[in-house]
């Protein structure tokens, strides 16, 4: 029997891109109508480079080259720095004459980092060549890689439109270098870049900086919709009185506020309420107090009252907060939209960033259970999540709620319930 001496080819990317692929780990290869394509440089489908393969000695050195989800950037780890892509500038013309050739050097956490604005490397501009977008992409460059085109066409002038060519004409490109004396991807470029955005803000206002993306997708969190109607329709008549011209003001503005912004408008409410209307409500009490005939033969009842009257007017603020929701809150109807999202809110609550918070509800509570253990719990809750979006972190913990995207939207799912305390207590009638 013949021996068989067939054997699959070696794959370009082992051939010649070991040591990229130790560095993109996210990066995916093929091979489509001849041409080598590199894909998921940035986690996304819809950008790619494509070679040639007899691109050999590209090929290689693009084994120098990281790419990081978070930046458009190339990191060359041959040479220990970064090339954050910038743009093209008219040198003479401010706020770019500033800055076009500025160069700094920055100490942070044991690290002196060379930063330079200057001509962007011979790489970069072989990698623009071969930067595609699948024809499904909203717009050139879609949400990353958008610095590319200019890069691109600035290499073929000849087919560009003279205004195209007028526009390049007049100005040089930029990228922005930051070196270390550390191993370029052993560092946290997240915390450097944050840094070094915020110290170039702070002496230069109108300083380009580095942008740090987001994470491409949030957490999954569970889609929901918000309750409609208060009632089973809307009425056919109301009676209304006059509300608070501060408080009127938070509900309008929090009613197109982000998720975050509209949750501490809304608290605001249930804040100032707490003031307010605890003590308008103590001076109603004293002043019939002090109108009752009976007050000056001082009966041992009418002084426990007052007593308890004035004990009121020192409580807390946390005391105030709840004893307005207690006194001018019906639970019933804070019920429809916890009922309305019942899953969510029979499950404990992580944050990014650590914080935690326990299930509001159990999963067979009733309308009738919640409105026997429905405060201070709920409240408690409300006032922890303020705490970390004012605060940055709650009083009593070190676990803190961060400003991405997958908080915001499990910050959103709070938000019907605080707003139906905070439209509850603008609709009472206190005096």
């Amino acid at each position: 029997m013949a021996e068989d001496h067939t054997h699959e080819s070696a794959k370009i990317e082992d051939l010649y891109l070991s040591d990229f692929q130790r560095n993109n780990p996210q990066c995916k290869f093929s091979i489509d109508e001849n041409k080598f394509i590199i894909e998921q440089a940035w986690l996304v489908d819809d950008v790619r480079f494509v070679f040639d393969p007899k691109e050999v000695e590209l090929l290689r050195d693009i084994n120098n080259i990281a790419f990081r989800p978070r930046f458009d950037a190339i990191f060359h780890v041959d040479l220990n720095e970064v090339e954050f892509l910038y743009t093209y500038l008219k040198p003479d013309e401010e706020p770019a004459r500033s800055y076009i050739d500025r160069c700094f050097t920055f100490n942070l956490l044991g690290d002196t980092l060379e930063c330079c604005f200057k001509e962007p490397s011979s790489r970069l501009f072989e990698l623009a060549k071969r930067i595609r977008w699948l024809p499904s992409t909203p717009s050139i460059g879609g949400t990353v890689a958008r610095q590319f085109p200019a890069f691109r066409d600035a290499q073929r002038l000849e087919s560009l439109p003279e205004r195209a060519k007028q526009y390049f004409a007049e100005r040089v490109p930029r990228s922005f270098f930051v070196k270390t004396q550390k191993p370029l991807l052993d560092c946290d470029w997240e915390l450097l870049s944050r840094h070094i955005n915020f110290h170039m803000r702070y002496y230069d206002r109108r300083t380009p900086v580095i942008e740090v993306r987001c994470e491409n997708e949030p957490k999954k969190v569970e889609a929901f919709s918000e309750r409609r109607f208060l009632a089973d329709s809307f009425p056919t008549a109301m009676a209304a009185h006059e509300i608070d011209d501060f408080i009127l003001q938070l509900m309008e503005t929090a009613a197109t506020a982000s998720p975050r912004f509209a949750f501490i408008y809304y608290y605001q409410v249930i804040e100032y309420a707490g003031f307010y209307f605890v003590d308008e409500k103590s001076k109603k009490q004293i002043r019939q107090f002090l109108t009752d005939p009976a007050m000056v033969m001082c009966p041992e009842d009418k002084v426990s009252e007052l007593l308890t009257v004035l004990s009121d007017l020192q409580r807390s603020d946390d005391v105030r907060i709840s004893r307005v929701i207690e006194d001018y809150c019906d639970p019933s109807i804070v019920w429809r939209e916890i009922e309305n999202d019942r899953v969510f809110f029979s499950s404990p609550v992580e944050f990014e960033g650590g914080y935690q918070l326990s299930a509001l509800i159990a999963g067979d509570t009733s309308v009738d259970t919640w409105q026997t253990m429905w405060m201070p719990k709920t409240i408690q809750q409300l006032t922890k999540i303020r705490n970390c979006l004012v605060h940055g972190r709650e009083r009593r913990q070190s676990q803190v709620i961060l400003p991405t995207r997958t908080n915001t939207k499990l910050v959103e799912r709070y938000v019907p319930v605080i707003r139906r305390i905070a439209e509850q207590i603008a609709l009472a009638k206190v005096s």
